[in-house]
């Protein structure tokens, strides 16, 4: 039973999860049979690890039925009401966290119900809630476009309040959320075309290019940011990056954690591009984009694939940050995914900070130690080894 799809599902739940389903399955109106609730319970005892001996099925079924012949086909019929009733919380709990979603679907029945001063109490609380939000995205932009789809529909056959002038609300509404999750779309396109050679099928990149290039967002921070990015991937100019940098210090509280990851990665590509032309200065701005990373939570000390580790580790040692680098390390190094490539890593780093300080001797006994598997891997270190001789 250890290996099943039910507790691959619970062991993914927090420990207020799991005493939240508890009430859920416990609850008549949510789950009928007494049987789903009774082997949550049993379950429950094994929980966060799930990994005793006595998670087996018989043994489980016997636990539950003192006396009884193992029956798979009625066993296996709880596990997998209990399994669908965890699958229900899950969509209850993103349900409950979407709370203005869930106020426009109010809104759809008070319009039904023709409840009309309930439906004006409530709309007036969904707008405010929309204009006063800090970070205003493409999520948002989306929520402001169905509320106005909402209050068209409402007030079209409430007909006090409809004007033709919703409609232009509604349009107004439609564009921003248009404008921001197209630019989004074409910035992380240009992004991978420029430093992945990945070819896309931009359709309408022209037009929209053209409308927005010369006009300013200040009351769309997203299209702002999404703007000056596909500006520098046209331009790859240093005053667009330069430019880049100012808005993610101007807007930082006010756009998204995707956004905000997202500039980093572009300072991250531009420097690395830089760099390749041959400008040293870059390697600062390549460190500057790791630590900001680390520091809000992007890349996870706790859990890091090998070559992000490494490619933060070396740009902290091309900026000379060396106690930088060591913290990380020291931070990082038991969460280095996958586990086998742990060793590889850390050899391959201690090289890279001796070669940097003309340790050569001690580079070289490191960089001899690396068995890596992935062949561009072993292309590094064979690189800096005939650099070192």
């Amino acid at each position: 039973m250890k290996n099943t799809k039910l507790i691959a599902l619970l062991k993914s739940y927090s420990k207020t999860e799991m005493s939240r389903l508890k009430e859920y399955v416990s609850s008549s109106y949510y789950n009928k049979n007494k049987l789903v609730a009774q082997l949550y319970n049993t379950l429950n005892v094994y929980y966060p690890e799930f990994d005793s001996p006595r998670l087996e099925d018989e043994i489980v079924f016997r636990k539950m039925f003192p006396g009884e012949k193992y029956d798979y086909f009625k066993f296996k019929n709880i596990t997998s009401d209990l399994f669908g009733l965890a699958l229900e919380f899950l969509k209850l709990s993103a349900a409950e966290k979407n709370d203005i979603d869930n106020e426009i679907s109010l809104l759809n029945i008070l319009h039904d119900r023709k409840l009309d001063n309930i439906y004006s109490q409530r709309e007036k609380k969904v707008k405010q809630k929309l204009q006063n939000a800090e970070v205003k995205d493409e999520d948002n932009y989306l929520l402001q476009y169905q509320l106005e789809r909402v209050n068209i529909a409402h007030y079209k056959f409430e007909g006090a309040a409809y004007t033709f002038d919703s409609i232009q609300s509604e349009f107004d509404s439609f564009l921003r959320y248009s404008l921001t999750g197209m630019l989004r779309l074409y910035s992380k396109m240009l992004h991978n075309k420029n430093h992945g050679n990945i070819h896309f099928d931009m359709k309408m990149f022209e037009n929209v290019w053209e409308y927005v290039k010369n006009r300013e967002f200040e009351d769309n921070p997203s299209v702002t940011v999404y703007k000056h990015i596909i500006a520098l991937e046209l331009s790859k100019s240093t005053d667009d990056y330069k430019k880049l940098l100012e808005i993610k210090e101007k807007f930082r509280n006010k756009i998204p954690d995707e956004e905000h990851y997202y500039i980093l990665l572009v300072q991250n590509s531009f420097a690395a591009y830089m760099l390749k032309l041959g400008d040293e200065s870059f390697y600062k701005d390549r460190f500057a984009a790791f630590k900001e990373m680390f520091e809000f939570g992007f890349m996870n000390a706790g859990y890091i694939i090998y070559p992000n580790f490494i490619s933060a580790y070396t740009s902290a040692c091309m900026a000379d940050e060396f106690d930088w680098a060591e913290q990380l390390m020291q931070k990082t190094q038991n969460g280095i995914s996958p586990a086998e490539e742990k060793l590889n890593s850390l050899y391959y780093c201690r090289g890279f900070m001796a070669y940097r300080k003309k340790d050569f001797g001690s580079a070289l006994r490191y960089f001899s130690k690396t068995k890596f598997r992935l062949y561009l891997m072993k292309v590094m270190v064979k690189s800096y080894t005939a650099r070192i001789y």
